[in-house]
């Protein structure tokens, strides 16, 4: 049975499509710009090439493949997957469109024919779970058949696996006993090769160290620095131990640790300040810090105005906890910072070049990479508010988290045009987290996810040339799926969702805005016209409705945008493959399934003269019905593009020979008049040239006023037909020459 239904009419309109019909009326001769008048009566004779090239034009406009998705099913097959393939990522753009979808389990495959526009280089795959959670997958476009494997690690090309356990990140050894040192208080001084110990309830005002180095010092008690700038060097070491403090005594004072020395700090041992007294630590040419303990830095005087710095081969070992408030830099390729405790920057994380391994909890307000490499450990977490990296490498092991959600206007992570590699692991079937709020890219190839990773972001930049998306890395749509327990090193965060429903066991699934296709249609078959490519301008929607892997019905919505014609146009479509037994209602007298649209667009539009509308300027709106195709029995595959024959009637579909214009390479129907003049698949044995044309739209789109060539409408189409391959060419229309439609503004020039 076949159901009309008048659903609205309205201004948003897709016309992307439009563009690209100019190849078909150029691509084989230039006759397009110079029409030649009717040929005469008489015999004609065999074209050169009886197989004419523009039919595979034509046909490459959109990719047809067969498709298989298959999933992890964590069900057995007693629920139901959503399985939908898309023009588009639809977690971050409203603008993608569906190409198929489909419910699925272990035991209901999901293998679809698909149409893939030319100017997709990957499709989108969207996974909805029994109880709704969503997730995206990239796949790029192959030739001949795909298959997609979700949720595997077998599709990762990530290295990060190996090389969060390759390295080795383990806190030092450090021997905090004082045995054989000798007592120090007061101003005494240090002196070179000895080893001092600030006895508890003792203290040490340390106005000076020893050029030299090479001395060791144990604080048990109190100790304070009491010059501005202060240089501990050549292998000379601090040890604040349990209950011993090593503070500034005044404020802006600067401790240099340079050539091997150490500081280190046992559980309880304190470094720093609580106050205002600031103090500031500079490390450099293979010093390091180790804490097991309590450090708090305040200073702004270490490499220009941080409270820490690192450079020239530095490190940092913390598994106590550390307060950064005036910020840290590094700057060296072999900075090394490794945290297995709470590591809390207040301002401004500069990390240049450095490396960063974080097992538990790292905090910063604002966090600014060039060049350096960040390695999140199983169930840590790392947090700022605003992120701002190039030449980024972040490994992040199952269950780790990356938290930039902060709601102020700056905030957000924001990636410039130095490529930035965001890695979860390659060896676990679990998945680490990357949260942000909003993401920001800097231009072309900004950021590239990959392996076992999970991305959640409320706005993402759309662009897909920016960023790139590597299965079985995935976008969630909504709350992540990603489960991970509340933990110390998460802040006890962690991420729940335990999705909606009881479990989705309902096997029908009905396609909802399907990428539509531009139509556009000269009406003179099979004489040549003007090529303007306006006598009929309709977009076509086609739904399926499904049970499982067979089709039941299929909604049919199509858009009458405008009629250049001076005669009756009427519109129909034949579903080949598709006998006329199987739809009831179809056209009788016919071998496939024929259904009439309308016959007659003048009058769709509202208009009872035979005169131009919508060619010369807008004056109607667009009309928008569907039309319901049930199958008397479910049929195998699904209806799109591929077997969806629309043509044009223009002397009525009651005439015993009616002249019918189709695509270039479909066939006419049963009741189709021939021509001398054009072979069976509507092309001209003359010119090559076809009479109509389908084009996937998505975006935007404009085509010719009437009268208007197409290489007047379009600036670069002319270089672009001869082989340039300059994409983009019908955005760089001629403002005066064109219609346009705005699908985006609701509004119409």
């Amino acid at each position: 049975m076949i159901k009309h239904m008048k659903r609205c009419i309205f201004t948003k309109v897709n016309f992307m499509a439009l563009f690209l019909f100019a190849v078909l009326m150029v691509a084989c001769t230039t006759d397009v710009y110079e029409p030649k008048p009717d040929p005469a009566p008489g015999p004609k004779p065999e074209p050169e090439n009886p197989e004419n090239p523009i039919v595979d034009i034509v046909n490459s406009i959109s990719k047809s493949r067969n498709l298989t998705v298959n999933i992890v099913d964590a069900y057995d097959g007693k629920y139901y997957y959503t399985i939908e393939a898309f023009a588009g990522n639809p977690a971050i753009d409203e603008r993608a469109r569906l190409l198929a979808g489909q419910k699925v389990n272990s035991k209901v495959p999901f293998n679809v024919n698909i149409s893939i526009p030319d100017s997709e280089n990957e499709i989108f795959i969207r996974q909805t779970d029994p109880f709704k959670r969503k997730r995206v997958y990239a796949f790029p476009v192959q030739d001949g058949d795909m298959v997609c494997n979700l949720g595997s690690i077998a599709n990762t090309k990530s290295s990060s696996g190996s090389v969060l356990r390759s390295a080795s990140y383990e806190m030092p050894e450090v021997d905090f006993s004082p045995s054989g040192a000798t007592a120090i208080s007061g101003k005494q001084q240090i002196k070179t090769g000895g080893k001092y110990i600030v006895n508890k309830d003792a203290k040490l005002n340390i106005s000076s160290l020893p050029g030299e180095g090479n001395f060791s010092l144990y604080i048990k008690g109190e100790a304070k620095l009491t010059t501005d700038y202060l240089t501990l060097q050549n292998n000379a070491k601090i040890y604040i131990l349990s209950d011993g403090e090593l503070t500034a005594g005044k404020n802006n004072i600067v401790l240099n640790c340079v050539g091997n020395a150490q500081i280190a700090v046992e559980k309880d041992g304190f470094l720093g300040d609580d106050d205002d007294e600031k103090l500031s630590l500079s490390f450099t040419d293979q010093s390091r810090l180790i804490n097991h303990g309590d450090v708090e830095l305040n200073g702004k005087k270490a490499n220009g105005n941080y409270s820490l710095a690192l450079t020239s081969s530095a490190s940092i070992y913390n598994d106590g906890e550390m307060d950064i408030t005036g910020g840290l830099s590094t700057t060296d390729r072999t900075n090394l910072i490794v945290n297995y405790g709470e590591f809390d920057i207040e301002k401004t994380l500069m990390l240049t070049n450095g490396e960063i391994y974080n097992a538990c909890v790292f905090e910063t307000d604002i966090c600014d990479v060039n060049g350096g490499t960040i390695i999140l450990a199983s169930y840590s977490g790392f947090e700022c508010d605003k992120f701002t990296a190039g030449g980024l490498h972040m490994y992040m092991d199952a269950f780790s988290i990356f938290d930039c959600t902060d709601d102020d206007k700056d905030a957000g992570v924001h990636f410039t045009t130095q490529t930035n590699y965001i890695s979860g692991t390659s060896d676990s079937p679990e998945y680490a987290l990357f949260r942000a709020n909003k993401v920001i890219l800097g231009g072309w190839n900004s950021v590239e996810y990959s392996g076992m990773l999970e991305i959640e972001c409320d706005h993402h930049d759309k662009n897909v040339n920016y960023y790139k998306l590597n299965a079985p890395a995935t976008f969630a749509q909504g709350q992540a799926s990603v489960e991970i327990d509340e933990d110390d090193c998460n802040k006890n965060s962690g991420n729940q969702n335990p999705g909606e429903g009881d479990g989705d066991q309902d096997p029908s699934y009905e396609e909802v805005e399907t990428l539509p296709y531009t139509y556009l249609f000269e009406d003179n078959w099979p004489t040549t016209g003007d090529y303007d490519m306006n006598d009929l301008v309709i977009g076509i929607q086609i739904n399926n409705k499904k049970i499982g892997g067979k089709t039941e019905s299929a909604k049919i919505i199509y858009t009458l945008y405008a009629t250049g014609a001076t005669k009756q146009i009427g519109v129909g479509f034949q579903l080949d493959g598709i006998p006329a037994s199987a739809v009831s209602g179809a056209e009788q007298g016919q071998t496939n399934a024929v259904i009439q649209l309308f016959s007659d667009a003048h009058s769709l539009l509202g208009s009872s003269e035979r005169t131009p509308i919508n060619t010369y300027k807008i004056t109607a709106e667009p009309v928008v019905n569907e039309v319901t195709v049930n199958f008397n029995t479910p049929i195998d595959g699904v209806m799109n593009v591929n077997n969806f024959n629309l043509f044009i009637v223009t002397n009525g579909f009651d005439s015993d020979r009616r002249n019918e214009v189709h695509i270039a390479g479909y066939k006419g129907t049963d009741k189709a008049a021939s021509s001398d003049n054009s072979t069976a698949d509507y092309v001209s044995n003359e010119t090559g040239l076809m009479w109509a044309l389908s084009i996937p739209s998505q975006d935007f789109a404009t085509y010719p006023k009437e009268t208007i060539r197409i290489d007047d409408a379009y600036e670069g189409f002319g270089s672009w037909i001869k082989g340039d391959n300059t994409p983009g060419w019908y955005l760089n229309y001629v403002e005066d020459n064109v219609i346009k439609y705005d699908l985006f503004t609701n509004k119409t020039e």
